[in-house]
């Protein structure tokens, strides 16, 4: 299964935030012509492999261009080289990428009877697969898929991510069959049904034996009064808040996520030139990875060093505390007597 074309928007933000001051010195107009040139440089690429009968070459050059700069005949070549391979894996992802079509160009009728056409073509000895799902990260056979693509029949694995909840699905597709998916969060599970409580005469039914009522007073069921002692009121000192050595640890941990998060940083900016200096889909795949793993540590990176503030501030007992902080070229150094 071939993957769906993804502009890798996380770059683009990974970039902003670790080269904002370069970014800076660079105009629309320029980013713009630099985009124009690098999607023309691979729509030639494709050209020159299609022409010498490398179509497999051809489609991912033709793909590249496409996800670069959008553009319709991109697309309609790339199809045209999958095509050419006669494969059913090929096929599969030529009917997707005319499916992209159709939701794209559908105000161009040329481009939208060319779609139909293919995908009329192919569908009779391919699978549908239409997923719908809330916010999630879909892959088929452990490639990054769309949530409505072809695929060739025979076994396959759907896979679900929302952040770090994942849920599995496995498919048994046939020729020419549209499946319809639905998947939800693993974990959301449906509210208990409410406790029937049975009746007196429910229960006298079922045992024989008639309830005695407990809703009434004990001297309206019988039983001699009885007088409940007061309990005893005892008051809690109230809490003084927590001990610095929480905050210290909380700095701790936010001073570990950082490292880990710069160390993070530049290992997906490494992973975006080598995309840039040979644009293949597993240098694109090896990227989105090293991005996720970045967007993750800028998330608790930020939380653990909120809540480190928000504890120390509001929550913590300061007073008869002696803390002191310390830094050198081997790290930063917390402590203090509670």
């Amino acid at each position: 299964m071939f993957l769906t074309p993804v502009v890798p928007r996380g770059w683009v933000m990974l970039r902003g935030v670790a080269l904002s001051s370069v970014i800076a010195f660079f105009s629309p107009a320029a980013f713009a012509q630099a985009t124009s040139d690098e999607a023309a440089a691979a729509y030639e690429q494709g050209q020159r492999a299609f022409a010498n009968g490398d179509f497999s070459a051809a489609a991912e050059f033709f793909e590249t261009a496409d996800r670069t700069l959008p553009a319709a005949q991109a697309i309609i070549q790339a199809i045209r080289a999958h095509r050419g391979m006669h494969s059913p894996a090929h096929d599969a992802r030529a009917a997707t990428l005319a499916l992209t079509l159709l939701r794209r160009e559908s105000n161009d009728p040329r481009i939208t009877t060319y779609a139909t056409r293919v995908v009329d073509d192919l569908s009779p000895q391919l699978a549908r697969v239409t997923v719908q799902c809330d916010g999630c990260d879909l892959s088929l056979d452990a490639q990054s898929s769309g949530r409505d693509v072809f695929a060739e029949p025979g076994p396959h694995s759907l896979t679900a991510a929302w952040g770090l909840r994942v849920a599995h699905r496995s498919l048994e597709l046939l020729a020419g069959s549209n499946n319809p998916i639905e998947l939800v969060v693993p974990g959301e599970t449906p509210s208990a049904p409410p406790t029937i409580i049975a009746t007196p005469a429910e229960i006298m039914a079922r045992t024989g034996v008639l309830p005695v009522d407990v809703e009434l007073p004990p001297v309206m069921r019988g039983a001699p009064p009885t007088v409940d002692r007061p309990r005893p009121i005892t008051h809690e000192p109230p809490s003084e808040g927590l001990p610095p050595a929480v905050f210290v640890t909380g700095a701790v941990v936010t001073a570990a996520l950082a490292a880990t998060l710069v160390w993070s940083g530049l290992d997906t900016l490494d992973g975006s030139t080598t995309y840039t200096q040979n644009p293949t889909q597993f240098a694109l795949d090896d990227g989105r990875v090293r991005e996720l793993r970045t967007n993750v540590l800028i998330g608790a990176t930020a939380a653990a060093g909120l809540a480190t503030l928000v504890i120390g501030a509001f929550y913590t007992r300061w007073h008869g505390a002696a803390v002191y902080a310390g830094a050198s070229p081997a790290g930063i150094l917390l402590g203090g007597r509670f």
